[in-house]
């Protein structure tokens, strides 16, 4: 396997094995050694088409109230500043999936090949702190490179981002601009602490060496993507709105602080999840009643409880600077 491709690692589980929920040994096997070198790798056919397709055309219902002011809004910043809702938004909207038991399938939300390949990296029982989507608008901007690392972190994986891909992907669409091999970069390469954007002498150094790539991800892929890798949103210049549904894992000896709301009806299916695909959803439960998922507050602090001082600093740094 190169350490160097132009392209991601890419597993195709067969329609056994996606089916089935257990991936091969050898497939295993190429997707941990891919995460380590690279810091991604791609599972493909990992879940069935027509459970996507649902769940897509569902969440762009929801895309639609968003945008029209129902719930509450989160664009992701392009430089310094989260964006403005609106036309300007950078086209970086964060939503939240319907948080309604017909919609929370275990083959999408509990992806027991995901979870196999995450537990083999991060220790048994990883935990779900998480739970959202980067749903990519029409517009013509794009991010800084940066990494989701605001804070003194480890070297070593402790927190992975999965991205269910709910429609394909490619540079036509916006795909993510990705970084391979620098998940292992801490943050003296940003310009202060509590800023995500690597420095740009940094980045052109690391181009040099190693430059990003433009992936084509298939609808029904997992990305699997260390939390520290190097990436920046891209711009989507056609007017088809582009999912990645996105579910944030930590080990469990990391203690993120982070819970993910649900209403009370959910407790048992949750726990189901859990059961299914070995992992723990970081869960709190509200009332059904008067409970809307899309008024969701967004929260990007991924530190650890046990280093409660890290995410202070970060917080006084965004007061300083208005944002």
């Amino acid at each position: 396997m190169p350490s160097f491709s132009e392209i991601p690692i890419v597993i195709r589980l067969s329609d056994e094995e996606r089916d089935s929920g257990v991936m091969s040994d050898h497939h295993l096997y190429d997707a941990v050694e891919a995460f380590f070198d690279d810091g991604f790798v791609v599972l493909e056919n990992a879940v069935r088409n027509d459970m996507i397709d649902n769940l897509n055309e569902r969440m762009l219902q929801d895309t639609e109230k968003l945008m029209a002011g129902e719930g509450l809004s989160h664009f992701a910043p392009l430089n310094n500043k989260v964006a403005e809702k609106g036309a300007k938004a950078g086209g970086n909207l964060s939503q939240v999936p319907p948080l309604e038991k017909e919609w929370l399938h275990p083959e999408i939300f509990a992806n027991k090949h995901a979870a196999q390949l995450i537990s083999c990296i991060l220790g048994p029982k990883p935990e779900v702190h998480f739970l959202r989507s980067n749903t990519l608008l029409n517009n013509n901007d794009r991010q800084r490179v940066h990494s989701d690392m605001r804070f003194e972190h480890p070297t070593h994986p402790f927190a992975i981002t999965q991205n269910v891909c709910l429609c394909d992907c490619g540079p036509e669409n916006g795909t993510t601009e990705l970084w391979l091999g620098t998940q292992n970069t801490g943050v003296e390469i940003r310009p202060q602490l509590g800023e995500p954007f690597i420095e740009e002498t940094v980045v052109e150094a690391r181009r040099k060496i190693r430059p990003p790539i433009y992936p084509r991800v298939k609808r029904g892929s997992i990305m699997v993507r260390d939390l520290r890798l190097w990436h920046a949103g891209m711009p989507n210049p056609t007017d088809n709105v582009r999912i990645l549904l996105t579910i944030n894992y930590y080990a469990a000896w990391f203690k993120n602080g982070a819970l993910i709301t649900f209403p009370e009806s959910l407790r048992s299916h949750v726990a189901a999840l859990d059961e299914y695909a070995g992992i723990k959803f970081a869960a709190t439960y509200e009332p059904d009643v008067g409970f809307n998922y899309l008024n969701s507050k967004f929260s990007n602090n991924f530190s650890s409880v046990l280093r409660p001082d890290v995410w202070e600093k970060i917080a006084h740094v965004k007061t300083a600077k208005g944002y």
